[in-house]
């Protein structure tokens, strides 16, 4: 869900309550902060690893969604962080066991908010890696970023009225449930148009265009359908694995312990491997089919598409090349 809703929905619901003022600042600082995961995003750089510091990824769990709640609420509260956000804001932080609470409820909000979305967040990590989500809405929804935007914007410009807060929260639940709602029927939709018991369903930008894949030990399927025509114009199915020869299997094995290999498995919609050897050396190369067949119509940033990887395996060790 987009940065602006994160903001928005923990500050109406903190003045449609009539909370303190230092209440609703640590509500939505805790809103938007498990995003501030981006800081960390260098580090898989410079040392590649499976501790999930991606957008997403470890800040959008609900034991490492609380410490960052509280840390960037005690960052908040310092002198230097006030005094430059209140030149823009009325912004009064403050550090306590009660506000501490105020800023985990917000975060909390906010992965609720992007469970909803493609791909979801690691609620239980570091117990399980599993990504939960509800697949209705994209990364973000256009139309909902235009509606908190607007309103941030109006709330920015004049002080908060009587009743202000219900109108504006009243006016983004209305669009939030009746796009959630149209996209769930579309997505419902999706899933039985194609008769396969096994088939997911994935969104996109559009509300009527999704992507449905199946798969299993052998091969993925991936169908492109529209819900206002009811057809699907692409479709295409590969190989889970592409290759075969002796020292595969030990060489998928050896691959797969590579952190590299494990974030690419963790982001991907579906894995495909395309594996040739020569001369007892093994390549393999990973891709996402799903997410290769979306980049056709989106921008690839935006989709946050898992790059191709490639891997070469020899004498039992495995590279990234």
């Amino acid at each position: 869900m987009d940065l602006f809703t994160h903001a928005l929905l923990p500050f109406l619901l903190g003045n449609l309550f009539k909370r303190r003022k230092e209440e609703i600042a640590a509500l939505t600082i805790g809103g938007i902060a498990p995003d501030f995961d981006v800081s960390l995003l260098w580090v898989n750089y410079i040392y590649p690893n499976f501790f999930l510091l991606t957008h997403r990824g470890i800040t959008h769990s609900i034991f490492f969604g609380f410490v960052t709640g509280v840390l960037i609420l005690y960052l908040a509260t310092q002198s230097r962080v006030k005094n430059i956000v209140k030149r823009y804001i009325d912004f009064e932080p403050v550090f306590s066991r009660r506000t501490v609470l105020f800023a985990f409820a917000g975060v909390m909000l906010h992965l609720i908010l992007d469970y909803t979305t493609t791909r979801g967040v690691p609620l239980l990590y570091p117990f399980d890696v599993t990504r939960y989500s509800a697949e209705v809405f994209f990364y973000t929804d256009t139309y909902l970023t235009i509606v908190a935007l607007a309103m941030v914007i109006w709330l920015y410009r004049k002080p908060m009225q009587k009743n202000t807060a219900v109108k504006f929260l009243v006016i983004y639940l209305i669009v939030f449930a009746g796009l959630g709602t149209a996209r769930l029927t579309e997505k419902i939709s999706a899933e039985q148009f194609f008769h396969d018991k096994g088939i997911q369903a994935y969104p996109t930008m559009s509300i009527f265009d999704w992507y449905a894949l199946a798969k299993d030990n052998n091969e993925i399927k991936i169908y492109e359908y529209n819900g206002f025509s009811r057809t699907s114009p692409f479709n295409e199915t590969v190989p889970a694995l592409d290759g075969q020869g002796k020292g595969l299997d030990s060489a998928l094995l050896v691959s797969g312990e590579l952190p590299q290999i494990k974030m690419f498995e963790w982001r991907a919609y579906a894995v495909a491997i395309n594996a040739t050897s020569n001369n007892d050396v093994w390549f393999l190369d990973y891709y996402d089919p799903l997410g290769k067949a979306m980049a056709r119509k989106a921008p690839a940033f935006l989709l946050r598409i898992n790059k191709p990887i490639r891997v070469k395996v020899e004498a039992g060790k495995a590279v990234v090349l």
